[in-house]
Order: C-alpha cells, then structure tokens, then sequence
C-alpha cells in the first residue's frame, strides 16, 4: 500500500491538478455530459473524504480527455463497447449485496435498472 498504491494515487492527484475541472458549460461533448452526470451521482453516493481526491483526479482526467483528444475518446468509446458485450454476455458480476458496505452515503441496497440489467444478465443467461 504505501510503497505503490499511495504514491500511484498521489501523482494522480498532482498530475489531474493541471486538468480544469469539467462542468457542463466548459465541455460540450455528449459523452463528456454523460460522465459528468456519472460521476455527479457516484460522488453524491461515496462518503470516503479520504479517497475522494483519488475519485475526483480519476474524474477530471477521463472527461478531460474524453473531451479534447479523439483519440483518448475513441479508445474508451471501444473499451465501453468491449465491456458491454461482456455485460450482454453474461460475464459480468454484478456487485453483491450490503455492498459497498462502508463509506457509503446511502443504503448499499437500494439500485437502479443498470444493477437490476446486470443481474439478470449475469444470474438468468438462459432467460435475457
């Protein structure tokens, strides 16, 4: 931990400090949009203050690169289709219950429809 994880974390804290911090009215990219809705929930999920620089340089990074380099974009457009195609597979484990079961703002049990469509996926292949 603290001879790879801290320093890891702390050069992206550092590194994503250089980044403006995306908004809606400084993108204007649809999927820039998209993550930043994203992200609005998750953080009003994540309670962990400790972490939350971590989050917060992992946010700034992805929609600023999303934004400004097709590249970067294009490259995670085909990382999101590869990890759909997995999800409609039935491949991916959705996360269990009580969980996350810390630093978590509200009922860990309480989902939506992308956890309800990732279960049945994973748990009733023969069904979807």
């Amino acid at each position: 931990m603290d001879k790879v994880k801290a320093p890891i974390r702390k050069a992206l804290v550092i590194l994503a400090g250089r980044y403006p911090y995306p908004t809606k009215q400084n993108t204007s990219h649809p999927n820039s949009h998209g993550w930043i809705d994203i992200w609005d929930k998750f953080f009003q999920m994540e309670e962990n203050e400790g972490r939350r620089p971590l989050f917060e340089a992992m946010f700034r990074i992805l929609i600023s690169e999303c934004e400004h380099d097709i590249y970067y974009r294009d490259r995670m457009n085909v990382i999101l289709e590869l990890w759909l195609e997995e999800v409609f597979k039935g491949n991916w484990k959705p996360r269990s219950l009580d969980h996350p079961n810390q630093c978590w703002k509200v009922d860990p049990n309480v989902r939506g429809k992308g956890y309800e469509f990732l279960r049945d996926k994973y748990y009733h292949k023969e069904v979807t």
